[in-house]
């Protein structure tokens, strides 16, 4: 019996180990829950940014190496990422007061049905009727501004101060993990490479480098789109005389970094035009921003995707939809990633079932 004990006693200490460590863990995830949206972000960007950073950290002196340059280049990122967004947010509520303005001055007069909507075929007298039956009268606006706060969840949405708090939190959370990860970066990225290696062999390393290239695809195809759509559409607002043009297509541009976000900002310029009578140059920028916006979407930022991350266009598109819907605005980085892992995985089992078969061996 002692014998027996003595024997099975490692293999069941082992197990038991194995279950603590395990309920250590999943404890750890509990209790920092509300830390890993801002973990990921950051390992999101400095994953990204880390062969810019390399280059930087290899051309800069050694005294400022290991603690400036990682909080510089922590900065950096932080001011080229959350820099636009805020500027793009106040110009949208800079704007925003104007038009609760002009909506004022319109519920004390009225909102007539315009014209063309009257003399458009089919269906325009009836929506002409309907517009004026709702809108046509005095204080119209207003009521129908009511109706509609009444019948939806607005009044149960977190109040403004509660979102700037929380996303103040993710910031800052994300700026001190930027900055350890750059500084530790390399070992932690070495350390767990070798761990990969170790368990799953060098294809387990391969998976790695895949998932990190497609990674710096997303963000890269982020920015060109941006770039694309923001100075496509400046130039459309310049020549159609919309006011301040270059702070728009700034607007267009952040916003059109994510999928189907840039067509809010087409269409609030639709409907600042619609507002001042310019029917024309509205339809125009609705027609050309929507299409602009629904080919980079579709086509241009999975073709980027693609020729990095060796996806094609089905796996690019699904990899940004799917992430996208899944895991909200951080699926957007992680959706493509899993794809091209799982592809990688796939044609390497296919390469080893062909290998293996008995026809290949015969040949």
């Amino acid at each position: 019996m002692v014998q027996r004990l003595v024997t099975g006693w490692p293999r069941n200490w082992l197990v038991s180990r194995r279950i603590a460590v395990a309920i250590i863990l999943a404890v750890t995830i509990w209790l920092i829950r509300s830390f890993l949206v801002p973990l990921i972000w950051a390992v999101v960007f400095a994953t990204a940014n880390w062969p810019l950073y390399r280059r930087c950290a290899q051309h800069a002196p050694k005294s400022i190496r290991a603690q400036v340059l990682p909080l510089a280049f922590s900065m950096l990122v932080t001011l080229l990422v959350l820099g636009p967004v805020v500027l793009a947010f106040g110009i949208l509520a800079k704007q925003s007061l104007v038009w609760l303005t002009e909506l004022s001055v319109m519920d004390k007069n009225g909102l007539p049905a315009p014209p063309w909507l009257n003399g458009t075929p089919l269906f325009g007298a009836r929506l002409a009727r309907s517009w004026n039956d709702a809108l046509g009268a005095p204080g119209g606006l207003s009521a129908l501004l009511r109706r509609i706060e009444d019948g939806s969840p607005l009044h149960s949405l977190q109040s403004i101060g509660h979102l700037i708090a929380y996303h103040a939190f993710v910031a800052t959370i994300t700026i001190v993990t930027l900055v350890f990860l750059f500084r530790q970066g390399g070992r932690l990225a070495d350390s767990l490479g070798h761990r990969i290696e170790q368990h799953f062999g060098h294809s387990g390393r391969r998976l790695l480098d895949v998932a990190a290239a497609a990674l710096r695809a997303t963000v890269q195809s982020m920015v060109l789109v941006g770039l694309i759509d923001g100075t496509t559409m400046g130039i459309l607002y310049a020549a159609l005389h919309i006011p301040s043009p270059v702070a728009w297509g700034a607007v267009t541009g952040v916003l059109a970094m994510l999928p189907f976000i840039g067509y809010f900002a087409v269409g609030a310029v639709c409907l600042s035009q619609l507002a001042h009578g310019a029917t024309a140059s509205a339809l125009l920028i609705g027609v050309v921003g929507f299409a602009m916006l629904f080919l980079s979407d579709k086509f241009v930022r999975p073709m980027l995707m693609a020729k990095e991350t060796q996806l094609d266009f089905l796996g690019a598109l699904m990899g940004s939809v799917g992430g996208l819907q899944t895991f909200g605005l951080l699926g957007i980085f992680i959706g493509p990633m899993i794809i091209a892992v799982a592809k990688r995985i796939v044609e390497d089992w296919l390469t080893c079932v062909r290998s293996d078969s008995p026809e290949s061996t015969v040949r």
